[in-house]
Formats: C-alpha cells, sequence, structure tokens
C-alpha cells in the first residue's frame, strides 16, 4: 500500500509488532505500545537488515522517505548504513512544494503515455511483418531445409551402421587339397590317445545385490543446476503475471508440492519465527508439516505480499480471493519454456529438480524425506539419524547459495 500522512495517523497497534510496507524496503513499525517509527529493510554482505529511521510524528513521511534514499545510496556505495549511520535529516520536516509535485508528475505520466504508445507501435508492426506472407514463406523455406539436412545425416548414419559384407579371398584352397596328407612330413602309425572329459562345470548365477529405495527412484525430469538458474533469471523477461513468477520461484526454494504452495494462506505463514506450517487438509498424507523459511523465502514472500494486498492466500485469483489453478500456472510454465529453450518439464519436476540439488550438496536421504513430508522406506529407517529442524533449515540454505542472488 502506498502510505499516506492520514493513514500513517490512523494505524493502531495491535498484540504484536505489526510493519506496514509502502515500497523499495521502506514502511512503518508500529509497537504493542502504539509508538510508530520508519523503518528501512535491505540486504547487505547476503544479510537481511532492519533500521530505524526515525519516530512519527517527529519525522514527518517525506523526511521518512529522503532517509530511506540516503540509505539507499550508502548500499549503492558499498556502505552497511547500520555500520556508517546515516547522516542527519536535512530540511526537516518541511513539506514538498505542491506545485512542483503535480508538474513533475504530469510529466511523467506525458513521457509514460509517450513511451507506450512507441512499445505499441512497434509490437503491433512486428506481429504484422510475422504475419505476412513473405515471412511465413521464409519461415517455411528454412524449416524444409532444416528438414532435408536432418533427412540427409539420418540416411548417412543408417549406411555406416549397416555391416559390411567381408571381402572373398583370392588365395581360396581348393577341397580336394585340403584333404590330402603331406607326404613330406612323417605320420605317426598310431594316434595318441584323447585326454579324458573333465566334468561340465554348473553356471555361476550372479546374484543381484538388493538396494535400499532412493528418493531418486521417484524423480521424472530434473532440471540441472545450469537450467535451475536460466530458468530463476529468465522469469522476469517472461510474459507470466508477476504473481506467478514469485509462486515459480517460492515452488523451488522451499520444494514443496505444487498444490501445497498455491493454495498457502497468509494465517499460516510466521515470518517472525520464519516457520509456514502446511495443514493436513492440504497435504497429499494428511498430516500438518512445517517448512523452515531461508532469508531468500521470507524475501519473497514480502513480494508476494505486495501482489496480493488484502487476500487471505498467496496467489489470488485476479479479481477474485480463490487461489490460482495449477492448470493456469502449467500453461503459463510451459510458454515460458520455450521462449527460453528449455526442454520441456512440469511444475511438479521443479520439487524434484529442488531435491535433486539437495542430494548433489550430500543432504542426507532421512532429511529430505522428512522436509517432503513423505514416510521413509524401512530399509532406510534403520540407519536413519534423528532428524531437527536445524537439519531441514540447513538443507534449504544450501538449496539457496546454488541459485542467482538477484531475484
Amino acid at each position: 500500500m502506498s502510505l499516506t500522512e492520514r493513514k500513517i495517523k490512523y494505524l493502531e497497534a495491535g498484540k504484536s509488532r505489526q510493519i506496514v510496507w509502502d515500497n523499495g524496503g521502506f514502511g512503518v513499525q508500529i509497537a504493542p505500545d502504539g509508538v510508530k517509527s520508519f523503518i528501512f529493510e535491505y540486504r547487505f554482505n547476503e544479510m537481511t537488515k532492519l533500521i530505524v529511521l526515525g519516530t512519527y510524528p517527529a519525522m514527518d513521511l517525506e523526511t521518512g522517505r529522503r532517509q530511506a534514499v540516503e540509505a539507499f545510496k550508502m548500499i549503492m556505495k558499498g556502505a552497511d548504513p547500520e555500520e556508517k549511520g546515516l547522516p542527519a535529516p536535512q530540511g526537516g520536516a518541511v513539506p514538498a512544494n505542491p506545485e512542483i509535485t503535480k508538474q513533475t508528475l504530469g510529466q511523467f505520466k506525458e513521457k509514460a503515455s509517450e513511451t507506450l504508445g512507441q512499445v505499441k507501435g512497434k509490437a503491433s508492426e512486428t506481429l504484422d511483418h510475422i504475419k505476412s506472407s513473405e515471412t511465413l514463406g521464409r519461415f517455411k523455406g528454412m524449416a524444409s531445409q532444416k528438414l532435408e539436412q536432418i533427412k540427409q545425416r539420418v540416411e548417412k548414419k543408417v549406411k555406416q551402421a549397416q555391416p559390411k559384407t567381408p571381402p572373398v579371398a583370392n588365395n581360396v584352397i581348393p577341397l580336394e587339397k585340403k584333404i590330402q596328407p603331406d607326404v613330406d612330413k612323417a605320420v605317426p602309425s598310431t594316434p595318441p590317445p584323447p585326454p579324458p572329459l573333465a566334468p561340465p562345470k554348473e553356471p555361476e548365477v550372479a546374484v543381484e545385490e538388493q538396494k535400499p529405495a532412493s528418493l531418486k527412484d521417484k524423480f521424472g525430469r530434473v532440471l540441472n543446476k545450469g537450467e535451475l538458474k536460466t530458468l530463476w533469471s529468465a522469469l522476469g523477461n517472461s510474459d507470466m503475471p508477476p504473481a506467478n513468477q514469485l509462486a515459480v520461484k517460492l515452488l523451488i526454494i522451499t520444494a514443496q508440492r505444487t498444490e501445497e504452495v498455491i493454495q498457502a494462506r497468509w494465517s499460516d505463514v510466521d515470518l517472525v519465527s520464519k516457520w509456514w506450517t502446511i495443514p493436513g487438509e492440504f497435504t497429499l498424507n494428511g498430516k500438518k508439516h512445517k517448512v523452515p523459511l531461508t532469508n531468500l523465502a521470507l524475501d519473497l514472500l514480502r513480494k508476494i505480499k505486495e501482489q496480493s494486498g488484502m487476500a487471505g492466500v498467496l496467489f489470488p485469483s485476479p479479481g477474485r480471493v480463490t487461489p490460482i489453478e495449477v492448470k493456469s500456472l502449467e500453461e503459463d510454465l510451459r510458454r515460458a519454456q520455450v521462449r527460453f529453450g528449455l526442454k520441456p518439464f512440469t511444475c511438479g519436476d521443479l520439487q524434484n529438480s529442488a531435491v535433486g540439488q539437495m542430494l548433489d550438496n550430500d543432504i542426507p536421504e532421512s532429511t529430505l524425506y522428512k522436509l517432503l513430508n513423505q514416510d521413509m522406506p524401512a530399509e532406510l529407517e534403520k540407519d536413519a539419524v534423528k532428524v531437527t529442524d536445524s537439519d531441514l533449515r540447513k538443507a534449504l540454505e544450501k538449496l539457496e547459495r546454488q541459485l542467482p542472488k538477484a531475484y
């Protein structure tokens, strides 16, 4: 929500600390005793930090925003505002000139409208060019030429794979010469007795060693580390709605089922204790399940909150309060795969891929079975050690380090 002086004035305190966000990590914090403070949240050296800019009404909204901008400038220069400290606010609580603000806003609107018209014109021109018969004919010719090249390569490989007939030797010895004895060599009067026959050996039967069932036996399509990074970085350039982009990222970073993620409710997410509790009605086995939230997951959830607004679910359908459908998310993801040249995969394969990355980072299968809320096979359960909440959190933190820092 966009903060105003009027909104801040009528914010009421609750039983616990509350935060109302504005934009870019700037917001207002309301303590249980009613004290209101301007805060700024940011990431520095891969850590999420929060600093207090000043208290309200001693510091007004405009001054708070200017202090947030100063903090951001320090971060861009490589300085930590928490350690270095912010300079004293300049100008105090002098309100901005409303005439200048209106004039600047009008210029921004006019420029944005002009840019939008140019983009629409270029997009329409490109679409008409693609639809033209000349362009389609060129595409057909290229496709036909490519198909002919593939056909020639296949025929060449088939010819190479065919067995060659051995050449006939020129010096073939006639049969009558093969059976004639050699008169020059001495022939023994009596042939030596044949050696005794050894008893036949019974064939040895190879005994296959039974291996315990593994998580990998359940995998379908698994994206490797490079494919995951490509997908993660390219989502922002896809035509997927921002909420669906965040849903795909949350699927990867939590390694949970698609149905559980898109049906998640804000009442089940605790950003303070960093845990997400999935009720039994949403899980596959009907058991209540807890998932730790890493720093990256918390950052994603704050962005998701800006998209969902006052809805009770994380990913509401446009214009509704019910969650989005898996089918629509699958269709958006399929279009993104084609656009970025990735081999086909489903939303469910994202969970397989996340688990595969954790296995490659030496996370024990016993930890992953608990993280996925699945029953462990009896063969593994005999030697498995007790899995703690700390083990689950470390597993997801290792997964987080495999993904790009920018999100």
